[in-house]
């Protein structure tokens, strides 16, 4: 069960959104907050498969509506295996990545928060590790000796 990978997650954000202290900060927290809403265990092993690429554009390299001089919007995409989060589990992921993008950016409680979420859910046949496929159950039942990756 080496080398798996569970969730995969990509932002897209605007130059100058976030400082290394943040986004570092960020990427703790959504780790935390991805396991916890796909019911996986919070485990060294289970946390080394998380893995987020932090993608900076430049200014004037997104349309809105057509134009350069729209909202810079915060795009996040979130590949997970099928099946492994419900409704209820893709409404607190989706919350708790604007929550914790709200605070990261510094935007104000009130603030509307510019983040869209895509969640891609991929049958594990789709899903390939190393030379082979994984499974949603292997993860959250890892073996208790699992080395990070």
């Amino acid at each position: 069960m080496s080398g798996q990978t569970m969730p995969l997650i990509y932002i897209n954000y605007p130059v100058g959104t976030f400082s290394k202290e943040k986004r570092d900060g960020l990427a703790e927290t959504l780790t935390t907050i991805a396991l916890d809403a796909e019911q996986l265990p919070d485990t060294p092993f289970v946390r080394s498969t998380t893995w987020i690429y932090f993608r900076e554009y430049a200014e004037g390299m997104v349309y809105h509506g057509g134009k350069t001089d729209g909202r810079n919007v915060i795009g996040i995409e979130v590949n997970a295996f099928e099946g492994g989060f419900d409704t209820a589990a893709k409404q607190k992921l989706f919350a708790g990545f604007t929550e914790a993008v709200r605070e990261a950016a510094g935007l104000a409680a009130d603030d509307l928060v510019p983040v869209y979420i895509v969640l891609r859910d991929v049958p594990p046949e789709n899903w390939g590790v190393f030379g082979q496929t994984i499974s949603l159950n292997d993860l959250r039942h890892p073996p208790e000796n699992a080395e990070p990756v």
